[in-house]
């Protein structure tokens, strides 16, 4: 079992897709024992937290009265907390395609989905999913959760987090609120497990740096995306590679112009491609691209994702990742995963 198929397995918990694989099992579609009962969208409750319960988050204090039964999920940004919790929403915005990992791995359906519009939450249709807690563990502004405080509870992000958003503390505090605050630390245990592994089986990403670029297409530039404190940096450090040393360059966060480009040094380049053929060839054509020690040396690694499939292909292969490639980096533990499942083999060819 190679080491990005046993952290599916780990960070997961009891999820359709990874239980399946785990057990040797051909067919996928097969549900998997899970500690949810059938007539609950929730685990079996770890008699941990104690109701009511008063939590305050950025947007306010609540007092759960009693367990949850019925939670929305305000934001599909939390797909990968609800996922691993083995929390199955009542409902979500349909921007939850963009994870098909956490779809994948909840044990039952989504009641409804919602499609974006202008206001930050529907009240109509989360009214009539009949909640009683609504979840969006981003939400800063008291005042966009205002308008579906009269139906449930809304719980937001953790306090005093603002600006430093983690989904580590971000699933604490779902997993205390409905009381499966042993299962959430389980989830972040088995994810440092897993990554500590991946490590020690890759020592060539030691003392090693990444420079990860995004082209957006449309004509709207390049980003340099492992700036200090992002999720992108994050995650190379959690695979074992050194801290970029243009992580702290401001001009760089702002965009890739070209008096900048030289200032890529690191060892290995990876590019997200989101533009179309012709504008990325003007890009990876120019000789101070084509300069960079990354690319003299063939340690660079193109990932073209398509925006309307959400597949990615590198060398026109197609790769065993789909969903939001961008912000996978962000979401939570699943996509993490997901994103070592993809990055990890091609890097290791690269630094072998």
């Amino acid at each position: 079992m190679s080491v990005a198929t046993r952290a599916l397995c780990a960070v997961a918990l009891v999820s359709v897709v990874v239980a399946s694989g785990c057990s040797g099992s051909s067919d996928a579609s097969e549900p998997a024992a899970s500690a949810t009962s059938s007539d609950s969208l929730l685990p079996e409750a770890e008699g941990v937290t104690e109701y009511p319960l008063t939590v305050t988050s950025e947007v306010g204090e609540i007092v759960v009265e009693q367990r949850p039964e019925r939670v929305v999920m305000g934001s599909s940004w939390d797909a990968d907390l609800f996922a691993a919790l083995d929390v199955v929403p009542v409902a979500t915005d349909e921007q939850i395609e963009f994870y098909p990992w956490a779809v994948d791995a909840l044990p039952a359906a989504i009641e409804a989905i919602w499609p974006m519009g202008d206001a930050a939450y529907p009240a109509e249709q989360i009214a009539d999913t009949n909640p009683d807690l609504i979840v969006d563990t981003q939400a800063t502004d008291a005042e966009e959760v205002r308008q579906v405080s009269d139906i449930a509870p809304v719980l937001g992000a953790p306090e005093g987090t603002a600006d430093t958003l983690s989904w580590r503390d971000r699933i604490l505090l779902l997993g205390e609120v409905l009381d499966l605050s042993n299962r959430a630390q389980q989830v972040i245990d088995d994810y440092d497990a897993t990554f500590e592994d991946i490590r020690a089986e890759h020592p060539e990403f030691a003392g090693k740096t990444v420079d990860l670029l995004v082209l957006w297409g449309g004509g709207s530039g390049t980003g340099f995306l492992n700036t200090a404190g992002s999720d992108q940096e994050l995650l190379m450090s959690n695979l074992g590679f050194a801290p970029n040393s243009n992580a702290g360059n401001e001009a760089l966060a702002e965009g890739l112009p070209d008096e900048l480009i030289d200032s890529l040094t690191g060892d290995v380049l990876v590019v997200s491609n989101q533009a179309e053929q012709s504008e990325f060839d003007a890009f990876y054509g120019n000789p101070l691209v084509q300069r960079l020690p990354s690319v003299q040396n063939g340690r660079d690694v193109v990932l073209d994702w398509d925006v309307d499939t959400l597949a990615v292909t590198h060398d026109g292969q197609p790769q065993d990742f789909t969903g939001h490639f961008g912000r996978a980096f962000g979401i939570g533990p699943l996509a993490h995963v997901e994103l070592a499942e993809l990055l990890v083999p091609l890097l290791s060819e690269k630094l072998r």
